[in-house]
This record gives C-alpha cells, structure tokens and sequence, in this order.
C-alpha cells in the first residue's frame, strides 16, 4: 500500500465514511512542508478539507500529505489559548482584546472600541437571523479581528494571507483564515470614524454569517448571495429589524442611491438572470452589481423571507468539490422562487419603483 493510499484509508477509517468526518478526531499531518494539527472536516477520495485549532480551514490534496497520525479528541483553541498564539504571532506592539466571541489584535489603545462594535453586531445579528428564521448555531472558535495601524501594515499582511491589496481596499474577511483584517484609515486621513465602522460592519457581518451557519466555509456561495446579505445589514435599522418602523428605516440610503440611477438608466432587462447565474457581474461593473445584490437580497427578505431562507439552506447542501455552473445556480434559485424569472424581476422592480413613488 503507498503512502497516499495510507493516508486516505486513514481518512476514511476516522470518519467512517468517504464523505463527512468525525469533528470529534484530532489528528497532526505534514502538508506543504508544514506541520499542522487539527480534524478532517470533509473527504473523498483524493481531497479533504483540514480544520486547524485555530479556526483555519483549507482543502488539501491527499496524495500531498506527508506524514498522518492520530492525537485524540479535537480541541479547538478557546480564548485564552488563541489569545497566546496572536500575542506571539503579532508581537508586543499590538494588544489583544477579548470578549464573549471576539479577541481583537489592535494597535495600544483601540483595541477595546472596536472589541465593543464587533460585539454589539455580532449579537444584533444573532437576534435578527434568527428573527429571520435562519437556524443558527454557536460559533466553535473566537472570532479574530486584526486592526492593523495604517494601510502600509494592512498591504503587507494582505500579501502574508495571499490577497491582493487592490485600490481603495480597507478591510476583508478571509473564510479560509476565518479573520475580518482592516487598517484605520482615520490616521492618515482616507475615511472618518464612521467609514471605518461602516467597514467594519460589512466585513465583520462576513465573518459572522460565515460562522452561524448562514454561509459555509467550504461551499462557494453566489457572490451576490454573500454581498447581497452584508450591504443589507450595513444599515442598523435593518440589524435591529423593527417591523413596526416604516421600510425606509431598513433600507440602506447609499445603495438604494446608486441602484436607482442603475435602474434608470443602464439596466437591461434579464440582468437579474446574469446576476443568479454568475459572478461575472461583479467583475465588469463592481458597484452595479454590489447595488443589485442589495437590492435583490432587500427585496427577497422584505417579502418572501421564507423561500429566502430555505434557498440558502439549499446552497449550504452543495457539494462543496462539484463545479457550481450558470445552470446548476439558476435552477437552485428557480426551486427556491418559481421559474418564472420575468415575473420576478417585474415585481422586483416595481418594488422599488413604489416605494421611490411613495417617498417622493
């Protein structure tokens, strides 16, 4: 028997099956020249998905795996733990600020205004998922948040997580990490106070979704999905969810603004259709379709929450290693809303149309 096939009997004889692993199994592996110890989330035959104590998780190839042994039960790192392990990777120039689900790598004196925001979204979001009818559950890790001091720091540890520092980039969330990054860009004069916030909230509203359940880690979710539900809790009125407060108070003004003039004037007909079928859309006009994906996601919580939630839970049942191609994704939508696509995007628009005339 090779050392390849060794190492996915292994696999296979931890889960009990070739496809969902037993999280309960810790295991220490040599993969890509390092040593790394944590719990094989998902396999089959060739791939795996490895979970580190960290909260990190990344798919691996099999047939790469140096060495495999097993350790014991899972042990996931808690505050304190993970607390030791930033402390030691960012050195003695950062803080880190805890607190019931977050530890907050921080320049001196920052660390708690921000610890205080990302509590306070994490449990506004709690409170409206499940008001929503998500089914959530308990993040397994702390959720790390790095406030690096200044856009050159923020630069170099983009490169150190492989993301490309783009222009006009703050801030990010990293499923495969599971870390919110951003810099403060208040010290050298590119955004307020209430930008960064603003910055913090769509980034750290990622992290939170991806570790409710709301998203999965391991399955690519439509790029509109995933933006579409962070631009609409931008907004507090929406987080706080008051259904006895008028629309306007849950709609996010900067949004609305800039898909009002895409409605009016450069959107064609069946671009809804483009949207749920791929990401491209993005990729050609970035702040069109960030204003779409609001707008859809706005539209679809607002009066048809139900299918709206049970069409992510259909997303989260994916196969995580099969290709997610234009037809796989429009029929996944057209089981959640009907397949009369025309039809919806008509009711989708005059929507907004309404309430454009309402609040004139």
């Amino acid at each position: 028997m090779t050392a390849y096939q060794q190492i996915a009997v292994g696999f296979l004889l931890l889960s009990g099956t070739a496809h969902a692993a037993d999280r309960g199994r810790m295991v220490e592996i040599q993969y890509n020249g390092q040593k790394r110890t944590g719990t094989v989330v998902l396999h089959n035959e060739t791939s795996g998905w490895f979970l580190e104590r960290d909260g990190r998780l990344e798919a691996i190839t099999l047939g790469e795996v140096g060495e495999f042994r097993e350790l014991g039960r899972f042990q996931p790192w808690g505050i304190v733990g993970l607390r030791e392990q930033l402390a030691r990777e960012f050195g003695p120039k950062v803080t880190v600020s805890s607190s019931a689900h977050y530890l907050v790598v921080a320049p001196p004196g920052m660390g708690e205004r921000f610890t205080r925001l990302f509590e306070n979204l994490y449990r506004q979001l709690v409170v409206v998922f499940t008001a929503q009818g998500f089914r959530i559950h308990e993040p397994e890790f702390p959720l790390v948040a790095v406030v690096l001091p200044d856009e050159a720091s923020f630069t170099q540890y983009c490169r150190k997580e492989h993301v490309r520092p783009q222009p006009g980039l703050r801030g990010y969330y990293m499923p495969s990490s599971n870390r919110v990054a951003l810099f403060d860009a208040t010290r050298n004069g590119l955004a307020d106070a209430t930008d960064l916030d603003d910055t913090v909230i769509h980034e750290a509203t990622h992290q939170v979704a991806f570790n409710l359940g709301i998203h999965s880690r391991m399955n690519a979710d439509p790029k509109w999905v995933i933006e579409g539900l962070a631009t609409v809790f931008e907004r507090e009125g929406a987080r706080l969810n008051d259904r006895r407060q008028p629309i306007a108070s849950r709609i996010n003004p900067d949004r609305f603004a800039w898909f009002q003039r895409y409605r009016e004037g450069r959107r064609e007909p069946g671009s809804l259709a483009k949207l749920i079928q791929s990401d491209a859309f993005f990729d050609a006009s970035p702040l069109d379709g960030y204003s779409e994906a609001w707008a859809l996601t706005f539209y679809l919580l607002e009066r048809r929450p139900t299918e709206y939630v049970a069409y992510l839970q259909r997303l989260s049942r994916r196969d995580p290693w099969a290709e997610y191609a234009a037809e796989s994704r429009l029929k996944d939508f057209q089981a959640a809303f009907g397949r009369d696509l025309a039809l919806l995007e008509t009711q989708f628009l005059r929507f907004f149309a309404d309430f454009t005339a309402s609040a004139e």
